[in-house]
C-alpha cells in the first residue's frame, strides 16, 4: 500500500532524493536504462496534464518504439553516468539536476 507522501514541505535536496527513489524501482539506490525510461514518461505525463487540441492524439498516448527509448536514454547515460557503470546513482543524478539547473539560469 502506497502512503501519499507530502512533497510541499519537503526541501530543494529532499525533493530531489524524493524523485530519485520514487524511480528507484528495485531500490539498489541506482537508476538503470527502464527506470530511467519510466521516469521520462513520468516527467512527461506530469508536465502535460492539460487536454488536447482537438484533432490532436491523447497527449501521453504516444508509443516510443525501441530505437525511440534507445535514442532517449544513451544520451543521459552517456553525459550523466560519470563512472560508466551503465546506471546513474544518486550522486550522477544530483549533479546532473544541478547542470540542468545551471543551464535554466
Amino acid at each position: 500500500m502506497d502512503v501519499p507522501i507530502d512533497t510541499s514541505k519537503m526541501s530543494e535536496q529532499e525533493l530531489q532524493f524524493h524523485y530519485f527513489k520514487m524511480h528507484d524501482a528495485d531500490n539498489n539506490d541506482k537508476l538503470d536504462g527502464c527506470e530511467l525510461i519510466k521516469s521520462l514518461i513520468h516527467w512527461h505525463e506530469q508536465g502535460h496534464k492539460q487536454q488536447p487540441q482537438a484533432g490532436s492524439p491523447p497527449v501521453g498516448e504516444k508509443i516510443f518504439n525501441d530505437d525511440e527509448l534507445v535514442n532517449l536514454i544513451d544520451p543521459i547515460l552517456n553525459m550523466d553516468d560519470h563512472n560508466r557503470d551503465g546506471f546513474i546513482d544518486y550522486p550522477e543524478f544530483v549533479r546532473a539536476q544541478q547542470k540542468s539547473q545551471n543551464k535554466d539560469n
